[in-house]
């Protein structure tokens, strides 16, 4: 398989996957709620590609199935917790939200896992190896205390720490320009940090921001913040209506989506034949998940 085609079959795999648990839902086999990132799924995988959760850390928030399937490529795992089986990540007792799997780690407070991400930087920097802590969270976290004490903390300490905003222009229904009083790049750097900012409408500039991110906090030992700019096309959770979404924001990322752009220069067979793997991966997790 060439990387253009793992690419895409990781990314397909955790945008059909969150279709998936859509459907489930919709049809009363799951219950509680659910936080997907359909239109999400280039940070995650390239993030994959990047870092080892045998020696990194990598951590998220309330929206990590991406990052649960990319690290793992098991959704198997991630279906069954959300069902509440024992064969889950945390044996059925995390759900959408609290997940565990080597050393990746999520749990559902706005932000919560940006001050966890600090210590394990911390504990990186202390045993003196190359390994780094990365934490994902949205917009909303940003404006968090503890989140921006960080930020000031792994500055002063110098963690091998990488701090991705995944920017989707909206926390839970309420815009960023109505919740932020300035943009992020002036907010981070008033820390020191070292900003870095991209849009996720194309995989080969997402993946080449955060290399760049990744080999600096790697090997100059010290913090990094990247901003992608993105795009849920699903709401923020089960009962999101999304009628607060601008018709003229989702049209636009709909015509930027970077699955589209990897589809249109893989040749149409591998396209298909992916598809299929991608589809029957997911059916044979769930029935899997229905036996157990």
């Amino acid at each position: 398989m060439s990387t253009l085609d793992k690419i895409y079959f990781k990314s397909l795999l955790i945008r059909q996957t969150e279709y998936k648990i859509e459907e489930l839902f919709s049809l009363g086999i799951l219950r509680g709620t659910t936080h997907g990132c359909i239109g999400q799924e280039a940070v995650p995988v390239a993030l994959s590609e990047l870092l080892n959760i045998e020696e990194d850390y990598v951590c998220g928030g309330h929206r990590s199935h991406g990052l649960a399937i990319a690290l793992t490529l098991k959704p198997e795992y991630l279906l069954s917790e959300i069902m509440g089986k024992s064969c889950g990540f945390v044996k059925g007792m995390g759900g959408s939200q609290h997940i565990s799997y080597k050393n990746f780690f999520t749990n559902g407070i706005t932000g919560g896992m940006v001050p966890v991400t600090a210590g394990l930087a911390l504990a990186l920097k202390l045993e003196k190896n190359n390994a780094i802590a990365a934490v994902c969270f949205g917009d909303g976290a940003m404006n968090e205390g503890y989140v921006l004490e960080i930020f000031n903390l792994a500055v002063i300490m110098q963690l091998p720490m990488l701090f991705v905003l995944e920017n989707n222009g909206f926390a839970m229904t309420t815009s960023v320009d109505y919740a932020s009083a300035s943009n992020f790049k002036s907010r981070v750097e008033g820390f020191g940090l070292k900003y870095l900012g991209v849009e996720a409408s194309d995989y080969s500039e997402v993946f080449n921001i955060l290399e760049n991110g990744v080999s600096s906090v790697r090997n100059l030992h010290r913090p990094v913040f990247i901003e992608v700019l993105t795009h849920r096309f699903c709401g923020h959770s089960k009962s999101d209506s999304r009628d607060y979404m601008p018709p003229e924001r989702d049209q636009y990322w709909h015509e930027h989506d970077f699955l589209k752009k990897i589809e249109s220069v893989l040749p149409e067979n591998d396209v298909k034949i992916i598809s299929d793997r991608v589809n029957d991966q997911i059916e044979k997790a769930y029935n899997l998940c229905c036996e157990l």
